[in-house]
Order: C-alpha cells, then sequence, then structure tokens
C-alpha cells in the first residue's frame, strides 16, 4: 500500500516539474522563515531557564511609595536587602547578590598585559547555589568565601594565562575605588548566551569596602532569593515594606514607602528595561509581534500549497474518478492525498533547515545572539512545533482531497470541478487570507522604519556629532593633576573645540540617583533624582540650551555648591515656571547644606526616544567626590577624527601610561540604542517579503491555471473584437476583488496592532494615511505585475489555436 502511495506520489511530483517546483519553494521559503522566526523567539522566551530552580528564584526590584503612587522603580535592589529579608522574612531558602552596577568597568592587569574590562561584577558565594553555572576549577562552597578572591571564565583564563595554570594567579583589578589584588581561585564555563546574568569577573562580596556590603542606602545590587514556593512571592512583597522601616536610619527617602517587586528569574530578560538595569533586554511586544509573523508565514505558505493542489485538480479529478468508479474507498483517496502531502512537507523541511544552517551565522550577527537549535530542548516549544507542522501536513492533504470526494464521479470525469461555486468560494477565502497578512506585515514593516526614522531625526536637544569619548584611566597618584593637565594638553590640540569630564554621557543612564528636596518645602516631600556630575565645560561642550539663569563658570567664583537642572526637576520640585526655580535652595542627599539653583537647561535626550524625560540635576564634579568620573568627552572643531585619536592617544601615553586607552564615538554610541529596533525592522521587512512572495508566486499559478480553463472563451472574445485591455480585465478582475477584500479586512488589524506598539515609545511618530495607502498601491502593482506576465500569454496569442478544435 506504502509502496503505491509512493510511487503515485512520485509520478505527481514529476508530471508537472515547474509546478512541483514551485509548490516545493513556496513551502521550503516559508517553513525556512518561520522556523527561523519561531527558533529566534524560543532563544528569548528560554532566558535563565537553563538552572534547576529557576521556578523559584526571583530578582528583588525597588519600589518607591508616596501614598499610592508608584514614584521610582528599579532593578536594582539595596546591598542590605538579601541578608534581611533572610533574618527577617519567611519563605526564603537562601539568597545571593551581585554588584555590578557600582563598578561597571575595571581595569584588569597581569604581568605587562593590561586592559579594561566591562563584565566585572562582586557576588557572594549564594551565586553557584542558587545558580548553575558550571565551574571547571575550583570549589563552589569557597571559590568566594574570602576577601580579594576572583573566579573567571575560561575564555578570560586562556587570554591572560595562555596555557598556565590560572588557580593561584594574581589579577590587579584597579577602579575609581583604588587598586585591589585578587587570587584567581575558580574558572567557570562561559556563562550561557540565554542568561541575562553574563560576566567574565567574579570578585567576592566581601572585596567591596566593608561599610557598602550591607549598606540600605545604595540601590546598586542585583538581589535574587530562592523561594521554598512561588506562592510565597505576594506575601514576601506585602511584608517587605513594614521590615524595611527599622532600617530607614537616614533622612533620605524617609516619606517614601519602601518596597520590592519580586520578578521571576524567567522573566526578567522580556521585561520592560528600568533604571539600574545593565543588561539589554529583549521586547516581548516584538516577539509576540514576530510570531505573529512566523504563523502569518506559514499559513501563508499551507494556503499556497493548498490553493496549487486544489487548483491543479482538473488533471487529479479524472484520475479520482476513474479510481472511485473502480471501488477505490473513500479513506484510500485520503490516505493518498494526505501521504502526498507528507512527502512534499518533509522535502520542503528538509530544504528549509538546509536554507537555515545557510543563513543562521548571519542572523545571529544581524541579531547579535547566538541562536541555534539545540534551543528547543531547553523548552516545550518543540511539541507546539510538532503539531503545528502534523495539523499543516492534515490540513494541506486532507482539504484537497476532501474537495474532489465531495463531487460526484461524473463530476470528476467531466473535469467540471473547478467550475463549482463552493470550490471557487473556497480558494477565494484562502487568497483573501494570504493577502490579508501579507498586507498587515507590510503596513506593520512601514511604520516600524518610520519610527526608527523619527527617532533618529527628532531634535535631541544636545549634540552627539564630532565628540571622541575617551573613558577615564584607573586610580593612580596624583590623579586629579594628572587630570587636568591631559585635559589643558588636549584642549591646546587644533582640532579640539571643547573638553570636558562627566560621570556619564548621551546614549546611557546617569544612575546615580540622590533623594532631594526643596529647603523651604514644609512638607519635606523628598524625591529622587538623577544626579549628573560634571566639569563647567560641559553644558557648553554638549550645546545644552540654557532657558534660565546661567551654567557652571569659573568667572562667578567656586560653583562647587550650585546647581544645574533641567525642566522635568523645575517640574518636579514643585516650579511653576523655569525663573521660578532660580536661587532657590535645594536640600541635597550627602551634602552638608543646601545647594543653590543657578540655571534651567531645556530637557534634552539624556537616552532613546523609547524613554521619557528624566528628572536630572547637573551637580559640579568637586563636590561629591563619591559620584565617579567616567568619561572625557572631546567635541571635535574640524579635520580627520583618526588624527584626533592617535593625537589624544600620544597625550594619554604620558601621563597615565598604566591605564588602556579606550575610546568611543558618541553618535554611534547614542546610535546604537536602537539597534534592537532595527534588527526589528529588518526582521518583520524581510519576512515581509518573502510573504509576498510565496503570495504572488501562489497568484501567478493560480492565474496559470485560470488561463488554461478559459483559453477558449478568450478566443471567442477576441474574435469578437474584444481589446487586450478588456480580456486582462476579465482574467485579472477576480483576483483584484479578492486582493481588495484583503486590503479592507487588513487595515484596521494593522493600524490597531501599530498602534499597540508604537504605545510602548514615549516619543512616536504619528499615524499618517500614507503608512497604509504606499502599502496598498505596492500590493496591488506587485499583484498586477504578478496577473499581467501571466494574462499576457494568453492574451497575445493568436485565436484560431484556442478554437481549432471548435
Amino acid at each position: 500500500m506504502i509502496g503505491n502511495y509512493w510511487r503515485s506520489a512520485y509520478r505527481n511530483l514529476m508530471k508537472q516539474k515547474r509546478f512541483s517546483f514551485i509548490n516545493l519553494a513556496g513551502l521550503a521559503i516559508g517553513m525556512a522563515s518561520a522556523l527561523l522566526i519561531l527558533t529566534y523567539v524560543s532563544f528569548e522566551f528560554s532566558f535563565d531557564k537553563m538552572h534547576n530552580r529557576h521556578d523559584r528564584i526571583f530578582r528583588v526590584q525597588s519600589t518607591f511609595h508616596e501614598g499610592e503612587e508608584l514614584t521610582d522603580y528599579w532593578a536594582t535592589s539595596s546591598f542590605g536587602y538579601g541578608s534581611a529579608m533572610k533574618e527577617n522574612l519567611a519563605g526564603i531558602e537562601d539568597y545571593t547578590r551581585i554588584g555590578s552596577i557600582i563598578q561597571p568597568e575595571q581595569i584588569v592587569k597581569y604581568g605587562e598585559l593590561t586592559l579594561r574590562e566591562n563584565q566585572v561584577a562582586y557576588a557572594d558565594p549564594g551565586i553557584f547555589r542558587l545558580f548553575d553555572f558550571a565551574l571547571r576549577k575550583g570549589d563552589r562552597k569557597t571559590c568566594l568565601a574570602m576577601p580579594r578572591q576572583v573566579v573567571i571564565t575560561e575564555r578570560i583564563a586562556q587570554k591572560y594565562f595562555k596555557d598556565e595554570e590560572p588557580l593561584g594567579k594574581i589579577l590587579v583589578f584597579n577602579s575609581h575605588l583604588g587598586k585591589v589584588e585578587c587570587e584567581v581561585t575558580g574558572v567557570m564555563e562561559e556563562m550561557p548566551s540565554n542568561s541575562h546574568i553574563r560576566y567574565n569577573f567574579l570578585l567576592s562580596y566581601t572585596s567591596l569596602p566593608v561599610h557598602v556590603q550591607e549598606y540600605w542606602y545604595k540601590h546598586e545590587a542585583y538581589t535574587y532569593v530562592l523561594l521554598d514556593s512561588p506562592e510565597r512571592k505576594k506575601e514576601i512583597e506585602q511584608a517587605f515594606p513594614q521590615m524595611a522601616e527599622k532600617y530607614k536610619t537616614d533622612e533620605a527617602l524617609k516619606n517614601k514607602t519602601w518596597g520590592v517587586s519580586l520578578i521571576p528569574l524567567s522573566d526578567i530578560h522580556l521585561t520592560p528595561q528600568l533604571g539600574y538595569e545593565a543588561e539589554t533586554k529583549g521586547n516581548r511586544s516584538a516577539m509576540i509581534a514576530l510570531l505573529f509573523a512566523a504563523i502569518a508565514i506559514l499559513a501563508i505558505a499551507w494556503i499556497n500549497y493548498i490553493n496549487l493542489t486544489v487548483g491543479r485538480s482538473m488533471e487529479r479529478a479524472k484520475e479520482v474518478g476513474v479510481r472511485r468508479v473502480i471501488g477505490a474507498f473513500r479513506k484510500q483517496l485520503i490516505a493518498q492525498f494526505l501521504f502526498e502531502a507528507l512527502v512534499m512537507n518533509l522535502i520542503a523541511l528538509a530544504l528549509a533547515i538546509g536554507i537555515i544552517e545557510i543563513i543562521l551565522p548571519y542572523f545571529n550577527q544581524l541579531v547579535g545572539r547566538s541562536v541555534s537549535f539545540s534551543v528547543w530542548l531547553t523548552n516545550d516549544w518543540w511539541m507546539a512545533l510538532v503539531a503545528a507542522f502534523v495539523a499543516g501536513i492534515f490540513l494541506s492533504g486532507y482539504y484537497p482531497a476532501l474537495a474532489l470526494l465531495n463531487r460526484k464521479p461524473i463530476t470528476l470525469l467531466k473535469g467540471k470541478f473547478l467550475n463549482s461555486t463552493s470550490g471557487k468560494r473556497t480558494r477565494k477565502v484562502l487568497v483573501v487570507m494570504q493577502y490579508t497578512a501579507s498586507m498587515v506585515l507590510l503596513c506593520g514593516t512601514l511604520i516600524v522604519f518610520a519610527q526608527l526614522n523619527f527617532m533618529r531625526s527628532q531634535s535631541l536637544g544636545v549634540k552627539i556629532g564630532q565628540t571622541l569619548v575617551i573613558k577615564f584611566p584607573g586610580q593612580t597618584e596624583e590623579m586629579n593633576t594628572k587630570l587636568e593637565a591631559l585635559k589643558k594638553s588636549i584642549a591646546r590640540l587644533p582640532l579640539v573645540h571643547k573638553v570636558t569630564f562627566s560621570g556619564a554621557v548621551p546614549g546611557e543612564e546617569v544612575a546615580t540617583f540622590l533623594s532631594n528636596r526643596r529647603t523651604n518645602d514644609a512638607l519635606k516631600q523628598n524625591r529622587l533624582y538623577e544626579m549628573l556630575s560634571c566639569d563647567p565645560d560641559y553644558i557648553d561642550a554638549y550645546g545644552l540650551t540654557i532657558v534660565a539663569g546661567r551654567g557652571f563658570s569659573e568667572e562667578f567664583g567656586d560653583d562647587k555648591d550650585k546647581l544645574v537642572i533641567n525642566e522635568t526637576s523645575a517640574r518636579n520640585l514643585g516650579f511653576v515656571s523655569n525663573d521660578e526655580a532660580i536661587g532657590e535652595r535645594i536640600n541635597v542627599e550627602c551634602t552638608d547644606a543646601p545647594m543653590q539653583i543657578i540655571g534651567v537647561v531645556k530637557d534634552y535626550h539624556q537616552q532613546a526616544l523609547s524613554k521619557n524625560y528624566t528628572p536630572i540635576m547637573l551637580i559640579h564634579k568637586d563636590k561629591i567626590d563619591w559620584l565617579p568620573q567616567r568619561y572625557i568627552s572631546v567635541v571635535m572643531a574640524s579635520g580627520d577624527p583618526k588624527e584626533l585619536v592617535a593625537q589624544v592617544e600620544e597625550l594619554w601615553k604620558r601621563y597615565f601610561s598604566d591605564s588602556s586607552y579606550d575610546y568611543f564615538f558618541l553618535d554611534q554610541y547614542f546610535n546604537h540604542q536602537y539597534r534592537q529596533d532595527e534588527v526589528f525592522g529588518w526582521m518583520i521587512g524581510s519576512f515581509t517579503g518573502l510573504a509576498i512572495f510565496i503570495s504572488c508566486m501562489g497568484l501567478w499559478v493560480l492565474v496559470m491555471f485560470a488561463c488554461s480553463t478559459r483559453t477558449k472563451e478568450m478566443g471567442i472574445r477576441k474574435v469578437l473584437g474584444a481589446s487586450r485591455w478588456n480580456l486582462f480585465y476579465q482574467l485579472g478582475k477576480d483576483f483584484f476583488q479578492l486582493i481588495l477584500i484583503a486590503v479592507v479586512v487588513a487595515l484596521p488589524i494593522a493600524w490597531f496592532s501599530m498602534q499597540n506598539w508604537l504605545s510602548h515609545y514615549a516619543f512616536r511618530t504619528e499615524m499618517k494615511a500614507t503608512f497604509f495607502i504606499w502599502p496598498v498601491l505596492l500590493l496591488f502593482f506587485i499583484s498586477f505585475i504578478t496577473v499581467a506576465c501571466q494574462a499576457m500569454t494568453i492574451i497575445i496569442s493568436k485565436p484560431a489555436r484556442s478554437l481549432q478544435y471548435e
């Protein structure tokens, strides 16, 4: 039986090779596109599920309320949260703390090798109790138990020690807190690419300054807790505020309710980006959009297969009619069609996997991930994929069989199946579904790129062009003296317009919060403000617009006790106008006396336009010594950037030969924030193109079969004097009516779905009619070309050929 099915399937496959090629190509491209998207989406949803107890591990995130209003929400917690929660709250089996915000980068030295590393963190021994990161060398229990210990990855061990034994070696870490020598006590595997926790160096938590380790007023640690049951989550969140009251010993933030939000480990990657969050997170909305795109493309491919199979049914109709007349059972004929669908789908799947294997390295380079088929083994998505594949095979085989078997054998033998009303109606519905999906994807692609263009073209309120940014050197003797000398030397270069020091640059979160309020505020309502530590040249160098008062200036004497704030800060402080803020005094956390506002700058985009303006206060770099200085910004006047880099490097080596020279150009750094949006746009755009291509392949073949059934009709019309345009109209009108119906169905779907997507952006483009008109015109144009190419064959043929047997 199977042998007969196979021989029949092979004959049908080879009988019309062009048709089979189109059918296989459409299926293979559709499957490859859908499978690639689903593999990527599965990878994004697989984050942090490699740990055996991931369902009971939660990250402790900080919340602050004033009454019922949530005023601040951070991904981090204070250094003291973990131990206090373990001691005071029931249901917590274990915890660990990772401190990476306090020193995100450090200069690491071994012998003559000096490099700046940016995946450095402080972790307590609990990291190897809660998480299943593989430790190749060292003891999981003791490798981070003592001060001045460090665990490194295998790649780092090879990088610094080559083939030497790494255990027992000493690495010197240099940051703004000073130098510390650490013994290598462990070597771990590279942390998985689908883990939001990714570090190359884990220093022991006790290597931090003692006063920081349990400090409640620095929210710069990531705290993870292991619960005895996931159901304890709500109970712990509700109990925390009362527990926190006994630890709120300072005046700062006393007016706020301190709370926590426990986020399941496996949910962290696809939740919205928060303050103090170092990881570049995924976008759940984008993943859901890609998931629907994959389903749409796969549906288009299978609909295409069904349409082409049914369209070819005139030839198969006589075969089925003969089989039924000589006694073939219904289930045998259905099995024959299902077997042929299975063969076609398996061949298409094999081709799809081959296509993916070829393009996967380029795809990974585009998305910046390490996606592979192995991700299917880490979750249960593979069962849904297999179920969808089986369902697709069943529908693509069963429907064409059912369409033929519901006709009387005499109808099939006469070849009148394609003229039946129900058959036409079903094909029309399938074509409408195809083009509806294509239209939604096309509109979505245009809107995604319109939003990207909007974000890139908007005025930022800050200059980011022609700016070379150098990362601060490690701590050294006479640091401040050398820095000032370096600044003056750089400023004298002919290519340089301005030089300034700061704790942050546009393109990143300022990430240093202090609790401040107006001195004369009777209610003493403290709020959190981002404190941007900078020198007097910062405002001028970055082209910030002063809307009231003035900026820092050495001409007015010592501005150490002065503040310059942005408009959002002025509103948060309760000032009716910007001018009202000038001269007012502000109580700033960690300062002995109130500070005076001397200027207000126009709100500018410190980060990408997906985020709203935040309250920022500019404070003199010499006011609070522990506010870090991290960057030297060099604004070019004109000239060759490469020449400037070389000239600055020469000066750098003169003053800081022990520190690595690391730099970037600010415009590239700022625009990197849009990388994920760009990737999403290119993915949607590429797969939309493929979806339209597959739909057009199906349309082309359907037009071809329609022409073959109406050859004599067209010949008669030409004899009676019909023009070519009239013939084209007669052949194409049904198809264009279907496309028009698809457009009417698709436009509302596209509008609502993309409106929801845009709502995630603080600054977004307006929905314009052109976002929908151009896709409609493009779809009609592509369809017109597709129909015309096939229809012209019959239009320009001689009538005598089609009428010679009449």
